[in-house]
């Protein structure tokens, strides 16, 4: 039975590296999207079984949010509303609850994308032939196999398998991928000023963790109220291996942290999110980029039009290998061999040096 197993996912990893070949029409598919939103219309979803299931999930991505915080999206999925799906299959058919929806839901310039795994579910083959009556695009999530629904649709993404199940494995997949980028796209950009912790924000006593320990270093209340009279978002990346070495606790750590975040409020300076790697062995810990890459994927980062601040060479290659391009490192030896962009021996000079480096 392992082998089974084994068998079955290197089956499934293999539809996945082939479903790259649509990434065009998959592209094409979140931009027609993406311009239907801005232009106050709507995206439906329907489908019937796994793929009622999918386009309810879909919707649902839309209208809350996939992985970014933002306004909500106009999307339905017409597979939801069982009074309506009842009443309609018992008056005029099965075959029309989706067409009956788009007549009465639909205007010109929405998208409507019906998800079938044979790509000939006459329900969603109606609603499509209406769609295109009325000035709505249309896209086709189905299966390898030539279908009604490819010769309908406007758009067809028809991944490359015939089993059902995996046909629904990668409809969902794909339907993530245009969340993500609807997203990415009509969200827009922040910029970020990065901060190391310990010898960058607080005077670095070796795994520094005990509130009463804590006192600023000189300079970077000022750095950040800049930051933010700016506009930008004051982001803190720290590695913690004192956790994982014994030193303190995890529970520490979030206090040291809060403490942190309530000194730089009273000096009138927002802390927009605090990213930690405890373990010693991570690709979050710096000189990785994994922080920065949760950063900028949470907050929709503008890396190249972002600053960082470190006080080691781990700090400005994490950020560099991300994007960043503008990095000051914070050294007294000014003399020291680094990538980043400038050296400082204090947080005065970026302070005197604010225009130049655009905070």
């Amino acid at each position: 039975m392992y082998n089974y197993i084994e068998k079955k996912f290197d089956d499934i990893s293999q539809n996945f590296i082939n479903l790259k070949k649509l990434s065009p029409v998959i592209n094409e598919t979140a931009q027609i999207c993406i311009e239907a939103l801005k232009s106050g219309n709507k995206i439906m979803f329907c489908g019937n079984g796994g793929s009622a299931a999918d386009s309810q999930h879909l919707a649902a991505e839309l209208v809350g949010r996939y992985k970014l915080n933002r306004k909500a999206y106009n999307s339905i999925a017409l597979t939801t509303d069982t009074s309506i799906l009842t009443a309609v299959g018992n008056d005029f058919g099965y075959d029309t609850i989706f067409e009956r929806q788009v007549e009465g839901l639909g205007n010109s310039g929405d998208i409507l994308i019906g998800l079938s795994t044979s790509g000939n579910s006459k329900n969603v083959v109606l609603a499509f032939e209406l769609a295109k009556k009325m000035g709505i695009k249309t896209v086709a999530f189905t299966g390898s196999n030539m279908s009604k629904m490819q010769e309908l649709a406007d758009y067809t993404i028809n991944v490359p398998s015939n089993v059902t199940n995996n046909i629904q494995e990668m409809h969902i997949a794909v339907g993530h991928l245009i969340c993500e980028i609807i997203e990415k796209e009509l969200l827009p950009k922040t910029k970020a000023l990065f901060l190391d912790r310990d010898g960058v924000i607080n005077i670095d006593k070796g795994y520094t963790y005990k509130i009463e320990d804590f006192k600023f270093v000189d300079g970077i209340v000022e750095v950040c109220k800049k930051a933010q009279d700016k506009g930008y978002k004051i982001i803190v990346i720290s590695n913690q291996s004192g956790v994982e070495r014994g030193y303190y606790t995890i529970e520490d750590m979030n206090i040291f942290n809060d403490y942190m975040k309530a000194k730089f409020r009273e000096n009138g300076v927002e802390i927009t999110d605090v990213f930690c790697c405890p373990s010693l062995n991570s690709p979050d810990r710096k000189p990785n980029s994994g922080m920065f890459e949760k950063a900028r994927d949470k907050y929709n980062v503008d890396m190249k039009n972002s600053f960082s601040i470190g006080n080691s060479e781990r700090d400005i290659i994490a950020a560099y290998n991300c994007g960043v391009e503008k990095n000051w490192l914070l050294t007294e030896n000014i003399n020291a061999e680094t990538i980043a962009s400038d050296k400082v021996t204090s947080l005065k000079d970026i302070v005197l040096f604010a225009e130049k480096i655009g905070v």
